[in-house]
């Protein structure tokens, strides 16, 4: 170091001062610890009370900051994160937690257990078989009692001596104390150093203490085995059995592993837990473990009390099979724990893997010495008496006691030194604490040394003292390299000084008595500067590690290379500004502006400090340079005001040449919401309308503003309502001349009757639970096959003639009730009576008759009564659809039912009965599990389509339906394909004999003849030539669909008269393809037709799971057959060719054309109902006479198209 730099005589020594910080490090990781564990209880951090920066940022930084600052902890906590523990962490730490306190249980439970043994065998046992040992019996088990005192005496003072040297301040502190002190210390220490399974541990070591003495000292029953005929130790059998089962429990409750993650034992397709938290059945299956071995062992007390050999054989058979459970159990385990750590572990990957290896340990002790005592057991008692020579060891009587007492000292001793290392490993607080801390220094030194932001420790060196501060190693990149390092960047100046940080100490004049009140967060004046030079008194290299001067200086050709003074003061600066702030967490933002010592060039970083103040002479600083922030912020301003000028204009131009042509456009697009909400239902009706001739609906860009979307609710709730009239009409029609048919499907009668099912709500739907309250028997209720559209209006049929017999205001209970032995499903509608009621019950049977003839209304006074107690019965009536009983009847005869109504004294109940068979049922004849259906392996795929997109999207069919790419054949690529496609069929339905073909063809084909005209083909009627050509053997292996946009009901009647089923153009998701063709396909061929056996089942299985890595372009985002925005916007560059020329009248039979495949091709985007509005511009071009209308109708067409790829490719992108 310099010879010239000052040392105050006050101020502390380097020595001092980096012991001082090391203290405070050492100090702010146990800290660190305690807000972890507080943080864990529940409790969270004090928020930053005040953050203020007066230097910009860029908007998208900003927003950025202000989340993570929101929803992260301090930054003192994440700097030392690898403290935190993550969710897996706390997850494990409950575990063991929990599996403690059953330790603890268990030993008291273990206790009562023995004793109560101990009772009922004295009580049991014959006077006569009560005896006391002598001789060998006796001094074994002396001796046995004896080694196991000496093996828990060394344990519990090993305990001691480890809690003692852990910290543990009362045996020191009772030292000069009484004895009672003494003694209280000693017990506070064991207490605060015992777990539960080392507990547990001492717990049975005490009970074959005590098992030992009572055989020693008192008299103990003694028993001769009925078929072996050897001594029985009832005692010895009394102590082992609640001693297995306990310890069992302790070896599974030691292992705590289960697969958390993918990185673990298996792949994440075979994990079977892949959340957080063990599996469902993790701790059953330890108890079920342990309570089978403690039935084996419970076994082994009955053998003495035996009736016959029968009996005998039973229980020692039965106990031997219970015991080799726990082979199977091992080996189950170890395959459950990695055979060795993954590379790149974490720190809680690590802990929780040795944690498995120690505790896998264990089992592999308690099993090979329970296995020795199985074995000493049958050399002792079985084999060893009938086939030992005589004077053997194994004839003397005694030589049970011998090896039972061996054996019990040997698994016990073995079991406690091996739960020592579990206890340590996994239940000792002390010992996971010290392993977090020495993580956690590796963790902070590897994040000082490593930080591209300069990291400042700053403490206090006394009460009227200065500053000593330790500043990482990245000051050393700010401002760029000086001297020997000019020519080096940021990055290798940062490598070169990686372990050479700097300790400096700042005198008490850096700290001018200064108002607070006038100090802000904005440091940038240069008269705000408190630090010179020459208030650094000293400084020199260290490490942070170690905290004392061991990190040598860089010389560089002779020269020492010595950090900028200056540039010191200015980060020095920065410190001093911290210790004014008051707040525990504080931000300001600070210009670091310095001149440089070799060439006096200026120097300004605009920074921004965070402080975390570690306690009250203690500090963290995280300097960070935002230098970029303000130039990006800067130029983002500068283009959102140029952007926003420019904004403007448009909008002001945009409106002044549009406002009369999209006025239309703007009423339209208040529904576009709800239109996307019913996308299904919106197209059924654009195809009716278009079937019908009238015109369409356009869209245009629904605006934010409130009342807009207010206006949005109200005209499409009316337009849908007006919808849902109009079906509903046309569907009473079809009841009226009985000529409706059911679409029937698997639905949930609540969410229909509640107005969840879909978008139409009515005041009684729409949560008014009080007054329409809906019960059912069962609840909930399976799901049924059922018309929903036909369920929902009898409903409301029913509800409607409640409202108008009863009373006003008044509760309307419907309930609901399932029949399960009749198959029935019955609907009440009960209702208070109303003001006529009393005329109703004197009727009689007639009031039903009249109630459900067509034409008659009973009430027609009460709607049209103009008396004001009757106002709310008008309002009803109008606003509930219906005709009377007798469409309601119509409906239960649509649904294979019927009705009836009951005019009781007290209410009127309205009763529909219908058959019903709930989902699962094996009555249930259209039941077809389409998860596990597959088309058979040898399938071929053909399709035929003049639409490039089309084309596309059938082959992505073909494949998501499992077929493979070269079982593939896609056509309409020209005219001559088109034109040719029927004999290419037949032909290659002829050399393909007994394969299966899947036909799918477009309607409309569109085809260019050698004349340049321009005609339309029907797929269907292609199809159907196809049929009539082929012979009925081949035709048998043909399933052809029609594929089209057209879904009325007349065009769905010929395409199923031409083809084998119809398949309407919508996206259709991967995991839906196989779903809608599983309904087509078992139609075609019914399940005893099919003759797909399992084995082709299961080759189709795994070519279809080849298919699932396919990179497809459209349907990337959301894995569907839809077309994508590119086609859309080629094809529109198509269109706008054709537009271009003035000869679009002439040509319209073609324009048409390419605009019904445009149609088609929107139809099949992702979000389809935005396109919905652009469908209806198409189909309202047919009814304009003019170019100029045409070309005018167009460019609206094409602005909506333009803007829905935008917006397709923006989703696509994000």
């Amino acid at each position: 170091m310099s010879a010239s730099l000052k040392k105050d005589d006050n101020t502390p020594s380097l020595a001092e001062a980096s012991s001082s910080i090391s203290g405070s490090a050492s100090g702010l990781r146990h800290r660190k610890n305690a807000a972890s564990t507080t943080q864990n209880s529940g409790l969270k951090p004090p928020k930053n009370a005040h953050q203020t920066t007066s230097e910009p940022r860029s908007s998208a930084q900003e927003d950025k900051s202000d989340a993570a600052e929101e929803h992260q902890p301090s930054y003192l906590e994440a700097l030392m994160g690898g403290m935190r523990p993550t969710e897996d962490s706390k997850v494990h730490g409950i575990a063991i937690a929990t599996m403690d306190k059953y330790f603890r249980n268990s030993a008291l439970l273990l206790v009562v257990t023995w004793l109560s043994l101990v009772v009922t065998v004295y009580l049991a046992a014959p006077k006569e078989d009560i005896v006391r040992l002598s001789g060998m019996e006796q001094r074994t088990a002396i001796l046995g009692m004896s080694l196991i005192f000496v093996s828990l005496l060394i344990r519990f003072i090993q305990l001691l001596g480890v809690g003692a040297g852990k910290g543990g301040p009362h045996v020191s502190s009772a030292m000069s104390c009484c004895h009672n002190g003494f003694f209280r210390g000693l017990w506070e220490t064991a207490a605060q150093n015992m777990s539960g399974i080392l507990l547990g541990g001492f717990t049975v070591l005490i009970v074959a203490f005590c098992t030992d003495f009572l055989m020693a000292f008192f008299p103990t029953p003694v028993m001769l085995d009925p078929v072996l005929g050897t001594r029985v130790h009832v005692l010895r059998w009394c102590e082992w059995c609640p001693c297995t089962a306990f310890m069992t429990f302790m070896m599974e409750g030691a292992d705590l592993y289960w697969p958390i993650s993918a990185s673990d034992t298996k792949p994440q397709q075979e994990q079977p837990n892949t959340e957080q938290g063990p599996p469902p059945d993790f701790l059953k299956k330890k108890f079920m473990h342990a309570a089978t071995q403690g039935v084996a062992v419970s076994l082994g007390v009955l053998l003495p009390f035996c009736p016959g050999f029968k009996t005998w054989l039973f229980c020692i058979t039965t106990a031997v099979s219970l015991y080799l459970t726990n082979f199977p159990r091992m080996l189950e385990r170890r395959r459950q724990i990695p055979k060795k750590l993954r590379d790149g572990a974490s720190v809680e990957e690590a802990e929780r893997y040795n944690s498995a290896v120690t505790a896998l340990r264990l089992r592999y002790a308690c099993t090979a010495v329970w296995t020795f005592i199985v074995a000493s057991f049958f050399v002792s008692s079985v084999f060893g008496p009938r086939f030992a020579r005589e004077g053997s060891f194994l004839l003397d009587p005694a030589a049970n006691m011998v090896v039972e007492c061996l054996s019990d000292v040997l698994s016990k001793v073995l079991f406690l030194i091996t739960l020592l290392d579990v206890h340590y490993a996994i239940f000792d607080p002390f010992s996971r604490s010290e392993r977090r801390l020495e993580e956690l220094r590796k963790l902070m030194s590897a994040v000082w040394e490593s930080s591209s932001d300069p990291i400042a420790i700053s403490v206090k060196s006394g009460p009227n003292g200065g500053l000593s501060t330790l500043l990482s190693p990245a000051f050393f990149g700010l401002g760029g390299g000086r001297g020997p390092l000019r020519r080096l960047s940021k990055e290798e100046i940062k490598n070169l000084f990686r372990k050479k940080s700097i300790l400096f100490q700042l005198s008490q004049d850096a700290f001018p008595v200064i108002d607070v009140t006038k100090v802000t967060d904005d440091a940038n004046n240069a008269e705000d500067r408190r630090v010179k030079p020459e208030h650094i008194v000293s400084f020199q290299y260290t490490e942070f590690a170690s905290g004392f001067n061991t990190a040598q200086s860089l010389v560089f050709k002779g020269q020492e290379m010595l950090p900028d003074k200056r540039a010191l003061a200015a980060v020095a600066d920065c410190v001093v500004m911290a210790w004014h702030a008051k707040e525990r967490e504080h931000v300001f933002t600070h210009n670091l502006l310095w001149a440089r010592e070799d060439n006096n060039r200026q120097v300004l970083i605009h920074s921004e400090a965070k402080v975390s103040r570690l306690d009250e002479n203690s500090l963290i600083v995280i300097i960070r340079d935002i230098s970029e922030r303000v130039k990006v912020f800067n130029a983002e301003k500068e283009l959102i005001c140029e952007a926003t000028s420019r904004k403007k204009d448009a909008e002001a131009n945009r409106f002044t040449r549009h406002e009369v042509k999209n006025g239309l456009l703007a009423a339209i697009g208040l529904y576009e919401t709800l239109c996307e909400a019913q996308r299904f239902q919106l197209t059924k009706c654009h195809n009716e309308s278009e079937n019908s001739g009238s015109a369409g609906f356009d869209q245009a860009e629904s605006g934010g503003d409130n009342n807009v979307v207010r206006c949005m609710n109200e005209l499409g709730k009316s337009l849908h309502e007006t919808l849902d009239a109009i079906m509903v009409e046309a569907m009473t029609r079809d009841l009226i001349h009985d000529l409706y048919r059911p679409q029937r499907e698997w639905v949930d009668i609540s969410a229909i009757l509640r107005g969840r099912y879909d978008y139409v709500t009515y005041d009684f739907h729409s949560g008014n639970l009080t007054r329409f309250p809906l019960i059912t028997k069962p609840c909930p209720l399976p799901t049924f096959y059922f018309d929903p559209i036909l369920l929902r209006v009898l409903h409301r049929q029913v509800l409607s003639n409640a409202c108008k017999f009863g009373q006003t205001g008044g509760t309307v209970l419907t309930e609901i009730i399932y029949h399960e032995d009749k198959k029935a499903l019955q609907m009440k509608v009960i209702n208070m009576p109303g003001h006529l009621h009393e005329k109703l019950v004197a009727m009689g049977s007639v009031a039903q008759e009249v109630v459900f003839a067509k034409g008659k209304q009973m009430h027609d006074q009460n709607v049209t009564d103009t008396d004001s107690k009757d106002w709310s019965k008008k309002t009803e009536a109008s606003v509930l659809p219906g005709e009377g009983g007798w469409i309601i009847q119509k409906c239960a005869k649509a649904m294979k039912g019927q009705c009836s109504i009951q005019f009781e004294e007290s209410r009127t109940v309205f009763t529909v009965s219908v058959p019903a068979k709930p989902h699962g049922s094996v009555n249930v004849k259209t039941v077809i599990n389409c998860k596990s259906f597959r088309l058979p392996p040898e399938t071929w795929g053909i399709g035929i389509d003049d639409s490039k997109i089309q084309q596309k999207l059938l082959t992505k069919f073909f494949e998501f339906a499992g077929i493979p790419s070269e079982r593939i054949r896609v056509f309409g690529k020209n005219s001559e394909e088109i034109m040719g496609f029927v004999d290419f069929v037949v032909s290659f339905m002829g050399c393909h004999m007994g394969e299966h073909v899947l036909l799918i063809a477009d309607e409309n084909l569109d085809v260019v003849d050698e004349a340049a005209r321009h005609k339309t083909i029907s797929g269907s009627q292609l199809v159907e030539s196809i049929r009539l050509l082929l012979l009925p053997e081949q035709e048998r292996f043909l399933t052809s669909l029609i594929r089209s946009a057209n879904d009325a009901a007349s065009d769905v009647a010929i395409y199923k008269a031409r083809a084998h089923g119809f398949l309407p153009k919508a996206p259709l998701k991967k995991e839906n393809v196989l779903e809608t063709l599983a309904h087509l396909w078992m139609t075609r061929y019914p399940l005893n037709k099919t003759g797909i056996d399992e084995d082709s089942a299961s080759q189709s299985r795994g070519r279809l799971d080849s298919f699932s890595s396919l990179d497809s372009e459209t349907s990337s985002l959301y894995e569907a057959v839809a077309s994508t925005p590119v086609d859309i916007l080629m094809a529109v560059n198509e269109m706008s060719a054709l537009f271009a020329n003035e000869r679009v009248l002439e040509d319209w039979a073609m324009v048409k054309d390419k605009l019904h495949a445009l149609k088609g091709d929107l139809l099949t985007l992702h979000d389809s109902s935005k396109a919905i509005a652009a469908v209806g511009v198409i189909n309202s071009l047919h009814t304009f006479s003019s170019h100029e209308e045409l070309i005018e109708r167009w460019q609206v067409l094409r602005e909506q198209v333009m803007a829905l790829s935008s917006s397709c490719m923006a989703v696509q992108e994000i």
